[in-house]
This record gives structure tokens, sequence and C-alpha cells, in this order.
């Protein structure tokens, strides 16, 4: 006899996680580097440097991290908005991919001269987006744009799994936020040096991970499962 459990659905996936996280460190890399010294995804870091930057009387540069406070917020709003139609649970996410492929898509094809303001607005409104659609890995909660929570959940699962006496379910946790961190350190890396490179064009590098992702989460997912584990994709 076998027992029924619930199933997660495919934006859950791990390699979903992975994907997704490195896309958001390679666009925060890509506005730091190549549109104002701004995050498009950090929030965090955007209001730390308005502060620094109001302290030190720098109001110019101040001011460049407001306007993508608001965009992320904007975002935030659209994609609750997304679902309230009630659709099948997993359309908002896809949604939210289609969305953001096609504003990073056009990115990538405007000239260098293209004011920085309208790119970094247009990046934290999709990353806010994204970030409200793709809130869970399997069964927990994580942070698809920014990595500082993700580290934090790694701290605490190695520590329980591994300290007062060995649980190898907690390590599992530990294994699975580690290599979320360090796909956004490796997104990071890319969009560092993909964007010194290639400027503007370098977008198309997470427009083919996003559109990865997407072909990942492209499908129905049933409500349980009789054989547990994670859902294998329809034959």
């Amino acid at each position: 006899m076998t027992t029924e459990t619930t199933v997660h659905p495919p934006h859950a996936a791990l390699t979903v996680a992975y994907l997704l996280s490195l896309s958001g460190g390679f666009l925060d890399a890509f506005t730091y580097v190549a549109h104002g010294k701004v995050f498009a995804n950090a929030m965090t870091g955007n209001i730390i440097l308005l502060g620094v930057s109001a302290t030190a009387g720098e109001w110019r540069q101040a001011l460049n991290h407001v306007p993508p406070l608001i965009a992320f917020v904007f975002g935030v709003f659209t994609a609750q908005a997304i679902k309230l139609p009630r659709l099948d649970p997993h359309w908002p996410a896809l949604l939210s991919l289609i969305l953001e492929i096609i504003v990073l898509a056009i990115i990538a094809f405007l000239p260098g001269s293209f004011p920085d303001i309208w790119i970094v607005l247009s990046i934290a409104f999709a990353a806010a987006v994204q970030n409200s659609s793709f809130t869970q890995v399997r069964a927990w909660s994580y942070n698809s744009v920014v990595t500082t929570g993700n580290l934090r959940r790694f701290g605490e699962a190695l520590f329980t799994g591994a300290i007062p006496r060995r649980n190898p379910e907690m390590l599992t946790q530990a294994r699975i936020f580690g290599a979320i961190c360090l796909a956004f350190l490796t997104g990071a890396l890319i969009g560092g040096l993909g964007t010194r490179m290639l400027h503007n064009a370098a977008l198309a590098i997470p427009v083919l991970v996003l559109i990865v992702v997407l072909r990942l989460c492209w499908r129905p997912y049933p409500q349980s499962t009789a054989d547990g584990g994670d859902m294998k994709a329809p034959s």
C-alpha cells in the first residue's frame, strides 16, 4: 500500500530556484556595473546607499536609489494583481516569467546611450514580479532575487543538522540553501564580467536562463502522487 503525498509545483523545483537565483545575482551586478551603481533587486542595498549618499551630501546620487524602490513596490502590486483571478497555481509564475523575459529582451537591444533610469526601473519592476511569484523551493520559503535570507536559512539548517545531533533532513536543507547562495554569487560574477564586455547585450544571458526556467515550469502538475518525492515531468 502506498501513501499519497502532496507534490510540489514545477516553480518550486530545485533547478528552478538555482536558475532564478543565478539570474537575480546577474541582474544586480548588471545594474550596479553599467547603470548608476544602483541595485535592481537588492532594495536593502539601495536603502543603505541612499542613506550613505544623503549623509555625505551627495543628493543626486542619493535620489538615484529612490526610483528603484518605487518600481519594486509597483512590481509587488502587479504580482499580487496577477494572482487575483485565481487561475491554476502555476500560472502567476509563468506570467511573471514571460513579463520578465520580454522586459530584459527589450533592454538587451537598447543602445548604451539609453537613459539609465528607465533601464533600472524596468528591471526592478520585473524582478519584484518574479520575487513575489517564486517564493518556494520544495516546502521551504526562499528569495529568488536577494540572498540574505537564504544565507540565514543555510546557517540555521547547518547548525540544526550538525550541532545538537545529526539530522539528515536539515543537512539536506542546508545543502539546498547553500547551493542557492552559490548560484546567486555565480550569477553576480557572470553579470559583472559579461556587463563589462557586452553592456546591455549581456542581458541575453539571463534571458536564456529564464527561457529554460519557463520551459521547466510550463507543465501541469497533479495535486498528489502515490510515489512521493518531487514531481516528474509527464512523459
